[in-house]
């Protein structure tokens, strides 16, 4: 894998992609204690200020160890924080990566998911080398589909009982996209 850079701000048509900044801590409330964020992300299920900026300050040092790129994504109107989206190595000597995307509620339905994973997606292919970044859903998350589509990935299968949430195995759709 290549060495991640110390900050990183990625602009696109629609959509900004930033650090996470501790001034972003309130854009996690919306989506704590929502179970298809918060059981398969590290999004904490209840709300304070100390434990956003103990989320943002993990995010920043699994950046440091160069084993996860999670970035602010912001609409082209002002600088909030909306969602996140993240790279995360898969155990391959850092050619593949999983991607990850959530949004705030009031930012779903509009291509913002669509934006930002293809904008993270195609500067991992250019500066960090990646050859293949897996998408892992849950088979009725039909929304995270659809952006999995829409930027090119292809679905390889059923994953069964392979992630660990809520005390239960879970079984996971499996897309790919590859340069």
């Amino acid at each position: 894998m290549s060495t991640l850079p110390d900050e990183l701000r990625l602009d696109s048509e629609g959509v900004v992609l930033r650090d996470w900044r501790n001034e972003d801590a309130p854009a996690l409330e919306p989506v704590c204690g929502e179970w298809d964020v918060c059981a398969f992300t590290s999004v904490p299920w209840s709300y304070s200020e100390a434990e956003a900026l103990e989320w943002i300050g993990r995010r920043r040092h699994k950046r440091a160890a160069g084993t996860v790129l999670a970035l602010a994504i912001q609409g082209p109107k002002d600088d909030r924080a909306l969602g996140n989206v993240n790279l995360a190595w898969l155990a391959d000597g850092g050619r593949e990566a999983e991607i990850g995307y959530w949004l705030v509620p009031g930012a779903r339905g509009h291509g913002l998911a669509t934006a930002a994973v293809s904008l993270l997606a195609e500067w991992g292919f250019d500066q960090l080398g990646l050859t293949r970044i897996e998408f892992a859903i849950l088979p009725e998350n039909l929304a995270s589909q659809r952006v999995a589509k829409a930027v090119g990935a292809s679905p390889e299968g059923i994953r069964e009982q392979s992630h660990q949430a809520e005390c239960r195995a879970w079984d996971m759709t499996i897309w790919s996209l590859t340069r």
